[in-house]
């Protein structure tokens, strides 16, 4: 597997709920503790960086989430807005074509133009000149959170739609731009997450199908979030056997801690089960990240995460 970052954009993206944002938030810290300048992209607006770190919101403009790492908070209107204000020069005519509500939903329904220019917002972050830094830079890496499965396809799907719709002229340029900065392998990664579960299993085998058939971006790995520890291993599994064996004939407290082990025991093959049909399906690395206890900050879940994904960085 390539190291995640030897790239300058790593997409996180996976179904809803499998903890995309945690993953994002784990390798943004690791990468910055690396001394690498860190930014966090949010997309559609989302805040969920300021709820694990314990800040405020950062909003579309970003702000320091940690010494050397950032984040933004990506709204689909304050990206075109920003981008048609410096194509068209001028705010008063954004404001008169693109604020009437005829016309709004016909760009961003039938062109794809929030997605396209979302992501344009990322080569915007990774293209970012900062003279003060050595490498000119603003950011040594852009971790985006990626909105849920169907999305993501969408969104990176976009650039080549809108240069098939458009052919010539500006936004047949940037869409040109965009998709040279996705199937830049070189530059730009995708990191999948799952649960070690039926649904997501199934989705992002989908999802990982479906990338490598319409949108050439590299493929690096998938995170399997959420994994039941194993309680018994050899030996231990066949005393467990042995006892579960003595506790059915005794009943009473020795039973019902016999039944809540087997519960655990089953839990986790069928955890192994799913993890073993994600990696025939999607023939892609594989890391687990075992289910974390509740209650905590979830930034103090973060360094065990990051633990997890250092054989990738």
């Amino acid at each position: 597997m390539i190291s995640l970052l030897s790239h300058r954009v790593v997409f996180v993206g996976g179904k809803g709920g499998v903890g995309r944002s945690t993953i994002s938030a784990a390798l943004g810290l690791a990468a910055s503790r690396r001394g690498l300048r860190t930014v966090i992209a949010e997309m559609n607006g989302s805040e969920t960086m300021a709820d694990i770190f314990g800040r405020g919101p950062v909003g579309y403009a970003g702000g320091e989430l940690r010494p050397g790492l950032h984040a933004v908070s990506i709204t689909p209107s304050a990206a075109v807005e920003e981008y048609l204000v410096r194509q068209l020069k001028f705010r008063v005519l954004y404001n008169l074509v693109f604020g009437n509500r005829f016309i709004e939903p016909f760009m961003n329904a039938v062109l794809g133009l929030s997605d396209l220019i979302s992501v344009g917002k990322v080569m915007d972050l990774e293209w970012m000149v900062d003279a003060t830094r050595p490498s000119g830079l603003a950011w040594d890496l852009v971790v985006v959170d990626a909105p849920a499965t169907g999305h993501s396809l969408s969104m990176l799907r976009t650039p080549r739609t809108m240069m098939d719709i458009t052919r010539v002229g500006p936004l047949y340029q940037n869409a040109r731009l965009i998709r040279d900065l996705l199937e830049d392998h070189r530059r730009t990664c995708f990191l999948g997450v799952s649960l070690a579960e039926e649904m997501p299993v199934q989705e992002m085998s989908e999802m990982v199908a479906r990338l490598r058939a319409e949108v050439p971006i590299e493929l690096t790995g998938i995170v399997v979030n959420g994994v039941r520890p194993r309680p018994f291993d050899g030996d231990e599994l066949a005393a467990f056997r042995a006892f579960e064996r003595w506790a059915a004939r005794h009943h009473g407290p020795a039973e019902d801690a016999a039944r809540t082990a087997r519960r655990m025991v089953h839990r986790r093959a069928r955890h192994e089960a799913q993890i073993r049909q994600l990696a025939a399906t999607a023939d892609l690395p594989l890391v687990e990240v075992p289910l974390l206890p509740h209650g905590r900050r979830a930034e103090d879940l973060l360094d065990p995460i990051a633990l997890r994904l250092e054989p990738w960085l």
